[in-house]
């Protein structure tokens, strides 16, 4: 049977925490260089309301853990994947909220198969959708062989003036190794795209963590391998069959440097509690994330997106689990039948 608490995880412990804080730290020194004070402010009130959360339980003597180092983390990664200049007591309320649900609802946060940040995110797109950025991509955008270099060269993700000698350096060492080119921006568009979403900014970082995270065993490599690459698949050979573009050309490269896809792909995929806990399920499990994130992501540039997928993979979990509770307990019965098949024989 499954249960609104299916999953029991042994790897939340405060290490980890600490590592995915100390991980997420350049990107907040970043919004702190780049004078993002508008996204720090929510930042900081979403890390309060998750402190509020705590205390409010700790009074009522319910579900309490305390851990500093956990809110912190949750209020950090919610007010990452919220707009500059959303309503600073939206944040909170809905935080607030948001979080006490999640834990009466479906109890600590261990064995929570609903990550709280991914629904807290949610609920401020539905409530206050207007303050978050829209669609980028048009119609014409997508017929183009490049729809990222097009957004590149009006203006839209910006150009910064270190790019051409770091583009040229690339081309001239690396590239023409290989007979090609890169044209100026996409340096730019690695380091920081200039969203009002601090999530979708900074993808070099991103992957710089990501790979430390993995390297200490914090997150697993299988979950967001085979989820970003069947989403980049369904990306270059799908997309333009539904967006009118050029056949078999679709931009991996935008897809995968805006929505926050990086940052949602390596964190919040694989949120506590809410993954698999075989390999198969886990590879079934990267496959099906990459699949919906075609369909709520598309092409890229979409706001809530990535939001969208990680949520809807929270409702696959239970079924994920429930399968493996199943062929695990077959294995244990016909492995017990064997045994006792062997004593008789003896």
């Amino acid at each position: 049977m499954v249960n609104l608490s299916p999953f029991v995880n042994k790897r939340s412990t405060v290490l980890t925490y600490l590592f995915m804080i100390l991980a997420i730290v350049p990107q907040v020194i970043m919004l702190f260089v780049t004078k993002s004070y508008d996204n720090l402010l929510i930042i900081g009130t979403a890390i309060l309301a998750c402190f509020f959360t705590e205390i409010l339980n700790f009074v009522n003597k319910r579900h309490v853990n305390l851990s500093i180092l956990l809110c912190i983390l949750k209020g950090t990664l919610i007010g990452f994947f919220l707009p500059a200049g959303y309503p600073i007591f939206s944040v909170f309320f809905i935080t607030l909220i948001s979080m006490l649900f999640v834990k009466y609802a479906f109890g600590d946060l261990r064995v929570s198969w609903i990550n709280p940040v991914v629904l807290t995110v949610a609920i401020c797109w539905f409530i206050g959708r207007i303050s978050f950025p829209g669609f980028l991509l048009t119609r014409d955008f997508l017929a183009a062989k490049n729809p990222s270099l097009t957004l590149i060269q009006e203006g839209i993700f910006p150009t910064y003036a270190f790019d051409e000698k770091i583009t040229a350096l690339f081309n001239d060492t690396t590239f023409s190794l290989f007979g090609v080119s890169i044209p100026q921006g996409y340096v730019s568009l690695f380091w920081d795209s200039q969203s009002v979403i601090p999530a979708f900014r900074f993808n070099f970082l991103t992957i710089v963590f990501a790979i430390l995270l993995i390297a200490f065993d914090v997150i697993t490599f299988e979950i967001p391998f085979f989820y970003f690459m069947t989403y980049l698949i369904l990306v270059k050979f799908l997309s333009p069959v539904f967006s009118g573009g050029i056949p078999m050309q679709g931009d991996m490269l935008l897809a995968l440097l805006s929505s926050g896809t990086l940052f949602a792909g390596f964190i919040l995929v694989q949120w506590f509690g809410t993954i698999p806990m075989t390999n198969k399920g886990k590879i079934f499990y990267g496959i099906a994330g990459g699949v919906i994130a075609f369909i709520f992501a598309g092409p890229g540039t979409t706001p809530i997106g990535s939001i969208i997928t990680v949520l809807f993979l929270n409702i696959l979990s239970p079924v994920i689990q429930f399968v493996e509770n199943r062929i695990t307990k077959v294995k244990l019965t016909n492995m017990l039948r064997n045994e006792n098949a062997g004593d008789i024989g003896q």
